[in-house]
Order: structure tokens, then sequence, then C-alpha cells
């Protein structure tokens, strides 16, 4: 499954959040741009699982506002599960 991403939503707290998990703002746009998983979360949220333009692997919450256009709640590394996913979806092609 992809989700149609028109506009991310920040805002000053999402802005600050995701610097403490080394991720910048350009990563996620990236990140969303290669989406590799998507999977529904608490609260009815979205994790994103996508690739930067530098192989890094990123788990991105969003939250949808409206129409295509999400808050971001987090990003940060995929976890090792998350991972495991990834290469499961890519061995069963």
């Amino acid at each position: 499954m992809i989700i149609d991403i028109d506009d991310l939503i920040w805002d000053g707290y999402n802005s600050e959040h995701i610097k403490k998990h080394d991720v910048i703002q350009s990563e996620i746009y990236q990140a969303c741009r290669e989406q590799l998983k998507i999977l529904l979360v608490k609260k009815g949220r979205i994790l994103l699982i996508g690739k930067s333009k530098k192989k890094r692997l990123l788990s991105i919450v969003l939250d949808l506002i409206k129409n295509n256009d999400y808050y971001v709640v987090s990003a940060r590394d995929s976890s090792r599960i998350e991972r495991r996913l990834i290469n499961e979806k890519n061995n069963k092609k």
C-alpha cells in the first residue's frame, strides 16, 4: 500500500522533536517519496517506513489532518523489527 501525500505539516514541536532523533525535514520528504511499508498504528495514525537518498531507513508517524495533508508526529531510524518487515517484503518479490 502507498499513501498519497500532498503536504507535510510542521510546527515548532515536531520540528524540534525530530532533531532529537537526528532526522532532518529533507530526509522525511525523501522517505515519503520512497515508501516501502505502510502500517496503521495507535490513534488511527500511520507508520510509514521509507528510504532517504542516503539509503537511511526511517520510520515516520503521520496523522491525517485533511485530504492528503499529514502532520509529522515523529521520525526516527527504523527499528530492527521494522527493517525485518522491509526485508521480508523484498524477499517475497
